[in-house]
């Protein structure tokens, strides 16, 4: 086999594979032979197929199927003998009008993308900003607020009425000429939603101020739904007694909301508030170390990337933006407009992407980083923990065969991979405050 390699770009080369009649007759006999051990016809015992019948009547898909074995065969053969790792998409010139020929030689040419070659500079000293990973009592206080708030309730409160608050009151609706028409008895009224046919202004500037026993009375216009027909569309009044003013009020910050909350008082409540703020305040800081390290580096080096890389990273970025927008309702003529005006956006994240990529691939091989099946299954059972309930018990074991099913598990090691290259680079970088000091 003949193999000529041309360097077509910094990442692109071109093979011009040619495999001997020899090699290509062999692969052939192969093949036949096979054939007629698996034929069955009618007439003829099985295995024993005279192979100018099997040539007769399967020689075009048997060509066919050669052809395909064949390229990947000697393509794989000339990328080992070359010592080429191709990336990305792999093209064949006019593989349509390729035909393999009994005795004659087979010659193709693929195009193919590699991997860049990239000197690192330097990867330990990188300048990270400090962090403030612990607590504040601020940080505490704020998550109490939050808490507190989430378990508002509709309490009474003897303060007059403020925006946003209710009222408990007896009305009397009231003709133009004073008369009661109708009137109801214990209802619930909100400074921001006015009775029917009672202007906003009017009746904010009534309630608001108002204190538990208090009589008001307001312009009303009848709507045209109102109960009593004989004075729609006619003004009238609204005469109201206010029996209770409630407002949306927290719950006090004491021993019975921490109970409520299954803690034994407000003392190991605000403990362990304390330390989940910190583990997330430092979980934060870390990945925006490791984030400004991996900035550094993609600063630091031009990289020569892979076209096909890139195109494949901005389809799946695009699809995946068509994806949402249908889940969403889009219509298809909005999703087109949109991916339109993404290309550029979704070309310049995977450059990114695809950078940073090969730049932990770099890492990794120059710090001797690998991932171990001790680190596999270690991550299988942490899948298998955030995965399983009261309901149903996921094991490692089950996941690994659903990655395996969906061809993920490489995208494991690799998300493991970048994890030990994060790690390494926060733990060897150089921790300065914000003024760069």
């Amino acid at each position: 086999m003949q193999v000529t390699v041309a360097e077509t770009g910094p990442c692109t080369r071109s093979l011009t594979i040619t495999v001997p009649p020899a090699l290509v007759q062999e692969h052939l006999e192969r093949m036949y032979a096979s054939a007629q051990q698996q034929i069955q016809l009618k007439g003829f015992r099985p295995g024993h197929v005279p192979r100018a019948i099997v040539e007769k009547k399967f020689g075009p898909s048997i060509l066919a199927e050669a052809k395909e074995q064949m390229l990947n065969r000697f393509f794989g053969d000339a990328c080992r003998e070359k010592d080429l790792s191709p990336v990305g998409r792999i093209a064949i010139d006019d593989v349509e009008k390729l035909t393999v020929v009994p005795g004659s030689a087979l010659q193709f040419t693929a195009k193919i993308d590699v991997r860049p070659q990239i000197e690192l500079k330097a990867t330990k000293g990188l300048q990270v900003e400090a962090f403030e990973g612990a607590a504040t009592d601020a940080d505490v206080d704020n998550a109490l607020k939050e808490i507190t708030h989430q378990k508002r309730t509709l309490q009474t409160t003897s303060e007059p009425v403020q925006d946003g608050d209710f009222v408990k009151a007896d009305f009397t609706f009231a003709d133009g000429g004073g008369s009661a028409v109708h009137s109801r008895k214990d209802v619930q009224l909100n400074t921001r939603k006015p009775i029917h046919g009672v202007a906003e202004a009017d009746w904010q500037q009534a309630l608001i101020g108002a204190t538990a026993g208090k009589q008001l009375e307001v312009a009303i216009t009848f709507p045209a739904n109102f109960e009593k027909e004989a004075v729609r569309g006619q003004t009238g009044t609204v005469r109201l007694t206010i029996h209770e003013v409630l407002r949306v009020m927290p719950p006090p910050v004491d021993d019975a909301l921490a109970k409520g909350l299954e803690f034994e008082n407000v003392a190991a409540l605000r403990a362990d508030l304390a330390a989940r703020i910190t583990e997330q305040k430092t979980r934060l800081g870390r990945q925006r170390q490791e984030e400004q390290c991996l900035q550094a580096l993609l600063d630091t080096h031009e990289i020569p990337l892979p076209p096909s890389l890139i195109e494949e990273q901005q389809r799946a970025s695009l699809g995946a933006l068509a994806h949402r927008m249908q889940q969403a309702g889009a219509s298809e003529a909005d999703i087109e407009k949109k991916l339109g005006e993404s290309q550029a956006e979704a070309q310049q994240d995977a450059q990114r992407r695809v950078r940073l990529f090969f730049l932990i691939e770099a890492v990794a091989k120059q710090q001797k980083l690998f991932v171990t099946e001790t680190d596999v299954e270690a991550e299988l059972r942490n899948l298998a923990v955030a995965n399983s309930n009261d309901g149903q018990q996921v094991t490692a074991a089950m996941v690994r065969e659903h990655l395996e099913q969906e061809n993920r598990l490489g995208e494991l090691r690799l998300s493991l991979l970048e994890r030990k290259v994060r790690d390494f680079l926060r733990d060897n970088a150089k921790i300065v405050d914000k003024k760069g000091s």
